[in-house]
């Protein structure tokens, strides 16, 4: 269930500003072993005519889980405010929604709150099972990335070989940005340890022309695993805060790449300098 952008016919708590309380928050962690992801969902709202309509049984917290790819639902509620959930991996792919509310479990009738925006003041509803009286921000995590991974290159970009006679940079023909070399420099590339082991060169070079002209056009490759996976990066690390909440159009997409490649330059020179040291 995606319950963004969705106008109701009554206020919600969470929902725009039905509400002139402070707004619901969610609070996920997550753990994950070879066979299971573990989820741990921490709510928080105020609100005490909600709470007490939870405390006497006619609204619940509820937490649902679903992979669209899969067809995974999961429906949990109760009392608590935390959620442990533990979910297989064979069973999701792709990515895994969490949406939480507090829904009626009963029918409510008149229903209004001291906290409604000022435009209802006097007005109530009539509240049925199933209605909601909030909703919590949406929780996504992207099963088929590899989080423990997600600062090496090879998560969102590959080398291969091409027949043509000019090196070439695919980023919608698959899962990761695709660098096509002419033979004659892949072979170089790949069989000279020289060559192959200098990741310094390479990230400041070849992998950052690549990664600017991909990032250039992520916004129809939202869908792209090599996209979702820097997006996710966006979101979640604190050294690429300045980008969350900004459009892919106004990227200053070469100060994104040389963050994301953990200062290509500053690698090259340090490299370059050890090497020098090294032969004098």
């Amino acid at each position: 269930m995606n319950l963004n952008n969705i106008t109701f016919p009554y206020p919600i708590l969470g929902s725009y500003d039905d509400f002139v309380s402070a707004p619901c928050k969610m609070d996920p962690d997550l753990k994950t072993d070879n066979s299971n992801y573990y989820f741990d969902i921490k709510l928080s709202y105020e609100n005490e005519e909600i709470s007490k309509l939870v405390e006497d049984d006619f609204a619940d917290y509820v937490c649902e889980v679903t992979c669209a790819v899969t067809r995974y639902r999961r429906c949990y509620k109760g009392k608590d405010l935390r959620f442990t959930i533990t979910v297989p991996r064979r069973d999701v792919g792709e990515d895994i929604y969490f949406t939480c509310t507090i829904t009626a479990k009963k029918n409510i009738p008149n229903y209004s709150n001291s906290q409604f925006h000022s435009d209802y003041k006097g007005h109530s509803f009539n509240l049925e099972p199933g209605d909601l009286l909030a909703i919590f921000p949406q929780f996504k995590y992207t099963a088929d990335i590899k989080y423990d991974k997600l600062k090496a290159v090879g998560t969102f970009m590959e080398i291969r070989m091409t027949e043509e006679n000019t090196p070439s940079i695919w980023f919608n023909k698959g899962d990761k940005i695709i660098l096509d070399l002419p033979k004659e420099l892949y072979e170089e590339y790949e069989h000279k340890p020289q060559i192959n082991k200098q990741a310094e060169i390479l990230h400041s070079s070849l992998v950052m022309n690549a990664l600017i002209y991909a990032l250039c056009n992520i916004g129809e490759c939202k869908d792209r695993k090599w996209a979702r996976t820097i997006l996710y990066r966006i979101e979640t690390e604190e050294e690429l805060a300045e980008f969350k909440d900004v459009s892919p159009d106004e990227w200053k997409v070469d100060k994104l790449a040389y963050i994301l490649l953990g200062n290509p330059y500053e690698r090259m020179f340090t490299y370059l300098l050890n090497q020098s040291q090294i032969t004098e």
